[in-house]
């Protein structure tokens, strides 16, 4: 690609396919050549499974590239599939770097599982070839309580230049033949044993015909135990061929795919399908030619090809339309590699790993979202408030397990819990002794300042984290939590507000008290924690007014108000975009202070008399003056009327306008008479 500007170089990705000439396709007694020309294939399913090719386009890229893909798409599943939630490696054999031509094979078992990744399926596979890597891998879905856990082998073969492939490609009739790099995937079908209620007949009692593990089919394995998500194939590959172009004399046709490699047929027949004339197609070529942008050249050929018996069934838009997907996907992801793209994606788990809070969530899940989704009195969307309130929920739930986790490293107790605390909830556990013999671990308190609906102090609260909910105006549903709930209407006034006996103060979507979380937090306690969820624009002291130009969004310009409030509050600032339904889904976060010295809770928890918190706290008191100087400067605060409030005042100026003018119609004077 030379010393051309990547960004401005551009490729025309116009892969050929061919799924209508899959044996699915055809019909069972029809004969008709399928591969070679010179044999016919009855689609039954007495045959043997073999490779078709499903799809073939040229690219751009290298073949280090499209290794550099599929080593991604090794681990990155739930990007190429969103249906599933995560990869575990079960089984790797691999060398240090598969890109290479080396083909020395390193055994690394990454679980307690030990598998022979040799058997007669990865000879069929690979036409016996020899595999330099194999992966077994477990996809799990986000459904679980769906969709089946699955698992998966995977199959890495590259063509070197000391090794004796050719007996494997000898045979013209295989797909792929030309490909000097193959990726094969292919399900781990594992039977599925019968259910014991099965195999007796209720109303005669007699046995009926069971299909055991042993006589099940492929196809019937496949049917019964692999996700929907999942291909109901016995296996695909991605090929890669190496093809470099040279000076071609036409960029768009070569892209196309022509040069003898019967590319450019299908693609002009794919587009007499769709309904474009070859008229409109000549002409997009030659405007194509004519311009001025840059093509990239080929580099080479990336290939689709499927593992088919012929008895899988008809092979079906939706399948068809998947695999294009996917191979779409391989393109762009390649394409994208040699630009030196990287997407522009948002770090979810920063503060808590994902298959943590993905269990919180699923168990929070099952255990709140049916009953309030049904039971939802407000005239709110029940789903939308719902759901966000669990996510946020579980997602707290995680964090403060991982910080008692911490904090009692090395058996030093809950210190992640100030000492006030742990002294009442001692207190606590010594009155429940004689009733519990084991002691629960200490639960981080919270006050969720303007908890709105309060579903999210309720679940805290459920999960056996002791904190209260205050805001405004009480709503509906508060009715309905029970005495187990702490919620309360009050109107707080943030400047003369602090809370002493909490460990974490929420400010989830809290409007006009938004930017006095971490204010009131720094107030409280030296340990006291906070986390903001901006969501409407307010200031210290009512609307936010926004400095002029605000280049990337509002939103954004405002989390920057809220990061400097904390800046000058000392506190070391985190932050965790939260797999929420909503768009406001940054949390920002303080659990600890900044100091010169040593980490400043440290000292504090520890009690330290060298001389280090005495200076400490001189700087603690220095933040504390910039914040009442911050305060200061931002002028009174205006309690923000509720809806309610607002609704009973409109009420009132209605009522009196309605009374003044009927006041006026009725002592408006007559006119008078003549003399």
């Amino acid at each position: 690609m030379g010393n051309q500007d990547s960004g401005s170089i551009e490729f025309t990705f116009s892969p050929a396919l061919f799924f209508e000439d899959l044996p699915n396709n055809k019909k069972p007694d029809h004969e008709e050549d399928v591969v070679s020309g010179k044999e016919t294939f009855h689609s039954n399913s007495s045959n043997k499974p073999r490779w078709f090719q499903a799809a073939k386009a040229a690219v751009p890229f290298g073949e280090d590239v499209f290794w550099q893909v599929l080593n991604r798409w090794v681990l990155e599943a739930p990007s190429v599939i969103p249906p599933i939630s995560k990869v575990d490696i079960l089984q790797d054999t691999s060398p240090l770097d598969f890109a290479s031509s080396d083909t020395t094979t390193t055994t690394t078992i990454l679980s307690s599982d030990n598998r022979d990744p040799g058997n007669q399926k990865h000879t069929d596979l690979l036409e016996h070839r020899k595999p330099f890597r194999t992966i077994r891998r477990q996809l799990i879905p986000k459904r679980q309580d769906c969709d089946p856990v699955m698992e998966e082998e995977l199959l890495f073969w590259k063509r070197s230049s000391d090794s004796d492939d050719s007996s494997a490609l000898e045979t013209p009739e295989k797909a792929g033949q030309e490909a000097t790099s193959l990726v094969t995937f292919a399900p781990v079908l594992v039977p599925k044993l019968p259910t014991a209620e099965s195999t007796a007949s209720p109303e005669s009692g007699a046995e009926e015909k069971v299909t055991t593990p042993q006589s099940q089919t492929d196809i019937e394995i496949m049917e019964t135990t692999l996700p929907f998500f999942y291909p109901k194939v016995r296996g695909f590959r991605y090929g890669y061929q190496s093809d470099r172009e040279e000076a071609p004399e036409d960029l768009e046709e070569h892209n196309c795919g022509n040069h003898g490699h019967g590319v450019t047929d299908s693609a002009e027949a794919g587009d007499a399908a769709d309904g474009t004339s070859a008229t409109a197609t000549q002409t997009k070529k030659k405007s194509v030619r004519n311009s001025k942008r840059v093509f990239a050249k080929r580099a080479g050929w990336i290939t689709l090809d499927l593992y088919l018996a012929g008895d899988e069934g008809e092979f079906t838009k939706k399948m068809q339309y998947a695999f294009t997907e996917l191979f779409k996907k391989l393109y762009k992801w390649g394409f994208n590699t040699t630009k030196g793209f990287i997407k522009s994606r948002v770090q979810h788990d920063v503060m808590v790993p994902k298959d943590r809070y993905m269990r919180t969530y699923a168990r929070m899940k099952d255990r709140y979202a049916q009953k309030w989704v049904q039971d939802w009195p407000e005239k709110t969307d029940a789903r939308k408030f719902v759901f966000e309130d669990i996510a946020i929920a579980a997602w707290l739930v995680a964090l403060w397990e991982l910080e008692r986790e911490e904090m009692t490293k090395g058996g030093g107790g809950s210190k992640g819990v100030d000492e006030e605390s742990q002294e009442k909830q001692d207190e606590m556990k010594d009155e429940k002794k004689d009733e519990e013999d084991v002691v629960k671990p200490v639960m981080q308190t919270f006050v969720d300042l303007g908890c709105g609906n309060g579903l999210l102090t309720h679940i805290l609260n459920e999960e056996g984290h002791p904190g209260k909910g205050i805001d405004i105006v009480s709503r509906k549903v508060w009715e309905i939590y029970g005495p187990g709930t702490q919620l309360k209407a009050s109107t707080i006034i943030p400047n003369e507000t602090v809370f002493e006996n909490v460990d974490w103060i929420i400010g989830n979507h809290a409007d006009e008290l938004a930017p006095w979380v971490p204010i009131i937090a720094s107030r409280s306690k030296p340990l006291t924690r906070f986390v903001v969820i901006p969501c409407c624009f307010f200031g210290l002291a009512g609307r936010y007014q926004f400095p002029s130009g605000a280049p990337d969004g509002k939103y954004k310009a405002y989390q920057d108000y809220i990061c400097s409030v904390i800046e000058a509050c000392g506190y070391n600032l985190q932050t965790e975009i939260l797999r929420i339904p909503s768009t406001k889904n940054v949390a920002l976060v303080g659990m600890t202070r900044k100091t010169a010295k040593r980490t400043f809770d440290d000292m504090v928890k520890s009690g330290d008399d060298d001389g280090d918190l005495a200076e400490v706290m001189d700087e603690y008191h220095e933040f504390t003056e910039q914040v009442d100087d911050l305060v200061r400067q931002s002028g009174l605060f205006v309690p923000r009327v509720s809806d309610n409030q607002r609704q009973k005042m409109q009420k009132v100026k209605r009522d009196v306008r309605l009374a003044l003018a009927k006041e006026a119609s009725s002592s408006s004077p007559s006119t008078p008479a003549d003399e």
